[in-house]
C-alpha cells in the first residue's frame, strides 16, 4: 500500500476501530501475509505490536510491553489475558491460541543467565555487564540475584531468560526482568511450571481499558 492509499484509507475511517475514541494514525495490517485489518491510532498500533512481539523469540532483548504480556501470563495465566480479548479478537486470535504462543515461546526461552553492573544509568546500549550462566533454572538465578544485590558496588541485576541456541550474549537478551528482591513478583507463581491446562484463580486485570495506554 503507498502513502496516498494509506492517506486515502486513514481518510475514510477517521477514528481508530480498535478503541474508538481517538483518530486514526496508522494503517494496521498483518505482517506475514500484508492483509490490511484497519486503521488504528497511534496507542493501539503501538500495543498491537507488542502483542505480536510476545510470540515471536527475540533477537535480542524483549520489547518491554511484550515481557510484561509473558510476566502476567506467567503469574496469572489466562485471567490475566482475559483483559486484551477484544484486542485478541482484532487480531484474530482466541485467549486460548494466544496462550499458546506464549508457552512455545517460553519454552524457547529455557535458560537463565544473571547479569550485573555497576554503572547505576543501566542498563543502556553501551553498559558493560557481567554475565553469569548459564544456570541450572530459575531458583539458581535467585540464589545468584540475592548474592549480588547484597554484594557492594553492584548497582542493578537483572535475569535473563534465554533461547538454548548457543549464543554467548555479552549483554541481556530474549525475556529480561529487573531483580526485585520478590520471587512471585520476579518469575511469577509458577504453579505447574507454566503447563497449564486451564485458567487458575486470582487473576488480576491490568491497568487501562481495551485500546488504552498505561498497560504496563
Amino acid at each position: 500500500m503507498s502513502h496516498s492509499q494509506r492517506a486515502a484509507y486513514r481518510d475514510r475511517h477517521p477514528q481508530c476501530r480498535l478503541c474508538r475514541c481517538r483518530p486514526t494514525a496508522a494503517v494496521d495490517h498483518d505482517a506475514v501475509t500484508g492483509h490490511v485489518r484497519g486503521a488504528v491510532c497511534r496507542s493501539c498500533n503501538s500495543w498491537l505490536g507488542s502483542m505480536e512481539a510476545a510470540l515471536r523469540v527475540p533477537a535480542r532483548a524483549m520489547q518491554q510491553q511484550a515481557a510484561s504480556l509473558h510476566w502476567r501470563f506467567e503469574a496469572d495465566g489466562t485471567d490475566a489475558l482475559a483483559h486484551y480479548a477484544g484486542e485478541l479478537s482484532y487480531l484474530g486470535l482466541t485467549v486460548k491460541e494466544f496462550a499458546g504462543g506464549l508457552l512455545a515461546v517460553r519454552r524457547l526461552l529455557a535458560v537463565p543467565c544473571v547479569y550485573w553492573t555497576d554503572q547505576a544509568a543501566g542498563p543502556a546500549r553501551e553498559t558493560g555487564w557481567t554475565k553469569t550462566g548459564p544456570l541450572a533454572d530459575a531458583e539458581e538465578a535467585e540464589r545468584h540475584h540475592r548474592r549480588l544485590r547484597s554484594a557492594c558496588g553492584v548497582a542493578v541485576v537483572v535475569t535473563a531468560f534465554e533461547p538454548d541456541d548457543g549464543v554467548n550474549s555479552p549483554s541481556p537478551r530474549g525475556l529480561v526482568k529487573s531483580f526485585t528482591g520478590s520471587p512471585q513478583h520476579h518469575y511469577g507463581s509458577r504453579r505447574t511450571g507454566l503447563d497449564r491446562s486451564g485458567p487458575p484463580g486470582g487473576g488480576q486485570q491490568g491497568p487501562g481499558g481495551p485500546g488504552q495506554p498505561g498497560r504496563e
